[in-house]
């Protein structure tokens, strides 16, 4: 009996795991990816004896027995993985040059508050307090919510009792919780570093996390964490073909029959999933036959993560003064960095010195970022010249910035690379440089998805950040693993999962 199959658009995170678990099930699975890398938006590359982490600086799932370790252990991940635990999770100087700390462990950061300020206790005690809480709840991961029974449904509302948590840390951003604190330098640092716009449960959630130690570093960051699961993909019997562009996906009658390549060639399965980006697959790909009105509100008024500059430099020291943290150090700056148009009053460098695969020894990786307006790189691509022009003048001003809080560096620089909104377009197809897709808003929660399904369009899943708001690397495999769920349901035999 031949096997049906599943053609996966996109050889991400997303598109491997769903091969994965497609394999496990019984299916034929065909990955096609346009990069010569599997990967897509979880990646790094190498420059000169570098590796530059465009991906991981923390990772859900890390610590055995949290709901997401099951993924990592079936994708083939966690069984050789070494896991790096940080102390801090930033610093942030003020403009006289005191820092303030955020520590992983609740404990340690409720008594570095409190010897800044005793008279803060109670609201201190709060804040960590949350954190703790944050650290204990759980969210339900196993099945995606068009596969719920009515007991999985009972079981989301037993969920109910954490609302309490959830609407009022939801509904308080980090500005106004700082501006509590009596200590001006603890309001004003902690609305820095985590953003006052942005709402604590944000917050919460991350410290909670690195509370309970189960989002940890992966050493070897994206080239480890993809490599391990491409292997289990390809040891399962999945077929992978690289540099290979998807242009339209064929439609018969209303259902996904396969797809056409940028080389003319048509290749066909009984399903497709597209795991590449959102706008390509359904108004490019699909011709914008097969729309909502919840879609076309979503990519007519994007509310997206904003796009990166990215600048990587690998340097010849130690750098002993920037210490290890998950989100690197804050520092104001004397002189502004001019980002497409707008000025950086300050600085983040974040030090890969405790990855030993990242740089040789006694050397280091450093990465800066900066988010920034998509619009005006895409106009400046237009100009070649002034493009690479702006990339050396930003690349020079950062060297600068760090050369005001770590002085002699700039003569320890060895390696230089910058990234813009483009290159991630380029390489990964994702919409507008967007990494992570669709940011929390009004039609999201942190529990919440779009379909996975177009409306008229038969035998057709979308998987990844596209439909699964807030991206990242846990719920990218996450997703994966719920279509190939749905795949099942609909063929109208069980899933099941294996470990290797």
């Amino acid at each position: 009996m031949n096997k049906k199959s599943i053609i996966i658009i996109g050889g991400g995170l997303t598109g491997l795991s769903a091969g994965c678990y497609g394999l496990m099930n019984g299916y034929r699975t065909s990955i096609f990816e346009l990069h010569s890398i599997a990967g897509g938006v979880c990646t790094a590359w190498k420059r000169k004896g570098y590796t530059i982490d465009g991906a991981v600086n923390w990772v859900m799932g890390t610590r055995p027995g949290t709901e997401f370790y099951r993924f990592w252990e079936e994708l083939g991940a966690a069984p050789g993985w070494k896991i790096h635990n940080h102390d801090l999770y930033l610093v942030n100087e003020s403009r006289d040059g005191k820092p303030f700390f955020v520590y992983c462990d609740a404990d340690r950061f409720e008594e570095y508050l409190l010897e800044v300020s005793a008279e803060d206790e109670g609201v201190i005690k709060e804040l960590t307090g949350a954190i703790r809480k944050a650290s204990t709840l759980s969210m339900p991961v196993d099945k995606p919510q068009e596969n719920y029974s009515m007991l999985d449904k009972v079981k989301m509302i037993k969920m109910i009792t954490q609302v309490g948590f959830f609407k009022k840390w939801g509904n308080t951003s980090i500005g106004d919780f700082a501006a509590r604190f009596k200590n001006s330098f603890l309001r004003e640092m902690l609305s820095e570093s985590f953003g006052p716009e942005n709402p604590m449960i944000m917050a919460l959630f991350v410290l909670g996390f690195q509370h309970s130690k189960s989002a940890g570093y992966i050493i070897g960051g994206a080239l480890s964490l993809v490599g391990s699961i491409e292997k289990r993909y390809l040891d399962l019997g999945g077929e992978i073909n690289y540099n290979s562009r998807v242009v339209k996906i064929l439609v018969e009658n209303d259902r996904a029959v396969g797809i056409r390549l940028a080389d003319g060639s048509e290749h066909r399965a009984d399903w497709v999933i597209s795991a590449a980006d959102g706008r390509t697959t359904i108004f490019d790909m699909l011709d914008g036959v097969y729309l909502d009105e919840k879609v076309k509100r979503k990519y007519n008024n994007p509310n997206l993560f904003e796009p990166l500059v990215y600048v990587g430099l690998g340097v010849a020291c130690q750098l002993e003064d920037l210490p290890a943290s998950i989100g690197g150090l804050s520092y104001p700056l004397s002189k502004p960095i001019v980002i497409a148009g707008e000025e950086k009053k300050s600085i983040n460098v974040r030090s890969y010195c405790f990855d030993p695969t990242m740089a040789e020894q006694g050397k280091n990786t450093l990465v800066v970022q900066f988010t920034t307006n998509y619009d005006y790189w895409h106009k400046l691509k237009q100009e070649p010249e002034q493009y690479r022009a702006e990339k050396t003048a930003i690349v020079q001003a950062v060297i600068a910035g760090l050369e005001e809080r770590f002085p002699g560096i700039t003569g320890q620089v060895e390696m230089t690379d910058l990234a813009t909104p483009i290159t991630w377009e380029r390489y990964t197809g994702n919409w507008r440089g967007s990494y992570e897709g669709w940011m929390f808003d009004s039609d999201f929660s942190p529990l919440s998805s779009m379909r996975k399904t177009l409306p008229g369009l038969k035998n057709f899943y979308m998987a990844g950040q596209w439909v699964n708001p807030g991206g990242g690397i846990p719920t990218a495999v996450m997703s994966g693993n719920h279509t190939i769920q749905m795949i099942c349901r609909e063929d109208h035999k069980s899933f099941t999962s294996s470990k290797p």
